[in-house]
């Protein structure tokens, strides 16, 4: 088989999408220019994107441009080849999923009404009589949004089981929500769903020690890692509920989102959850601050009155002892970033954290290594368990990391992907 350079960036980024066909389907929005960078989005995450392009969206892309974009040729005219049912047919070469992006208001009441009179609507028509998951992104003018009857079709498509993705209301206009939305909410859609039954708490990012009340205490914790173990548990089915300190990460829409600020916020946070509801795993991923003033100034310190500054700092609470202690039963994965180690040293220190605590697993970095650990896209851990046993996770995307260590927690706990 020849190779196909086009498709060189396919599961670059991940491999949530790895052998799943995707169709997108692209109708007459000037939202239609974000086309491109959700095919190539998706397929950085191992998708197989195929392109169907409406009358009217043809006169804003080119076929070109979208076969540029997936390596695939562009349906844009339905002809003897009955690319439709190739597409979205009942056979087992079929689309895992129709992604309708953008859809205007025209295609959305087409589809509501069973009316395909043009490739995007022939096929999703095919695809609803197939039980092929749809899942459609509006964009128009608000005032068109407003629409009762829209709005009507809209609840309407969502009576039958499609996804209707809100769009953002932004300068008077319904604007297609974000690429980085649409992709989470397709690997959300096709994830394998093994943990379903079960209740999740991530803790992400930094904690902040007050100085007073502009200086701080804090680490260089981004949070990328918390949030992509709490986007993974996600995706997988379980509830999960993110525990974050200050941090810009850009958060999933649909995970449950708790933000804080100081170690003993989230600690507060963390009880709170525990005590409220039933939780199977807890993951601490967060880079709690390990010391705190033992007096925090409620005013600015003057330094031209203070050429000296002495504080006196005091050990910040354990979360993991408090978590075991509410939750006897609960499977805790805890994070150690240590510096300056040789891979045998760090192995070594986890192993014997792992013996002097409560928890279950024991994900261990490095931190000051390009690459790895504090600020950067990728990671590279070792997990030991009670058993003492390590296993070693290559460098790789922050995404992928997560998706590793989640396989290794429903393994632990029991698991079964059949």
């Amino acid at each position: 088989m020849s190779h196909n350079l086009l498709k060189d960036i396919t599961a670059t980024v991940g491999k949530e999408l790895i052998d799943k066909r995707i169709t997108l389907c692209v109708t007459g929005s000037v939202a239609a220019s974000q086309a491109p960078e959700i095919a190539r989005e998706l397929m950085r995450r191992g998708a197989d994107v195929h392109v169907v392009l409406s009358p009217a969206a043809c006169k804003l892309i080119s076929p070109a441009l979208m076969e540029w974009a997936t390596g695939n040729p562009v349906v844009k005219e339905l002809t003897g080849r009955v690319e439709h049912v190739e597409l979205a047919g009942d056979w087992p070469g079929r689309s895992d999923l129709i992604l309708v992006a953008p859809a205007t208001a025209n295609t959305i009441g087409k589809i509501a009404y069973g009316i395909d009179d043009t490739p995007v609507t022939t096929v999703v028509t095919t695809a609803l009589g197939s039980g092929i998951p749809v899942m459609i992104a509006p964009a128009m003018h608000q005032s068109m949004y407003r629409h009762p009857i829209v709005l009507d079709n809209i609840r309407k498509l969502r009576s039958i089981g499609i996804d209707v993705l809100d769009p953002e209301i932004v300068e008077g206009k319904a604007k297609i929500i974000k690429t980085s939305v649409i992709v989470d909410a397709v690997v959300q859609k096709l994830s394998f769903k093994d943990l379903e039954s079960f209740r999740c708490l991530v803790t992400a990012g930094p904690t902040v020690e007050h100085i007073d009340p502009v200086r701080i205490i804090t680490n260089r914790s981004s949070g990328r890692m918390g949030v992509a173990i709490a986007r993974e548990t996600s995706r997988r089915g379980a509830e999960t509920t993110l525990i974050i300190g200050p941090t810009e990460i850009e958060i999933p829409f649909n995970i449950k989102t708790i933000r804080v600020d100081t170690s003993q916020n989230m600690l507060d946070a963390v009880e709170n959850e525990l005590n409220s509801k039933d939780y199977k795993v807890f993951i601490g991923s967060a880079a709690v601050t390990d010391y705190r003033p033992a007096v925090s100034q409620k005013v600015k310190i003057q330094t031209r009155n203070t050429p000296k500054l002495v504080i006196e700092l005091q050990a910040t609470p354990k979360i993991i002892e408090r978590v075991r202690k509410i939750r006897p039963e609960i499977f805790i994965v805890a994070f150690k970033a240590e510096y300056g180690l040789t891979d045998t040293e760090l192995v070594r220190r986890s192993q014997e954290y792992l013996q002097q605590s409560s928890a279950d697993l024991v994900v261990a970095n490095h931190v000051g290594v390009d690459g790895v650990g504090f600020a950067s896209e990728t990671n590279e851990v070792f997990i030991v368990d009670r058993d003492l046993k390590v296993t070693h996770i290559s460098r790789a995307s922050k995404g992928e990391i997560a998706r590793h260590l989640i396989d290794y927690v429903a393994m632990k706990l029991g698991v079964k992907r059949d």
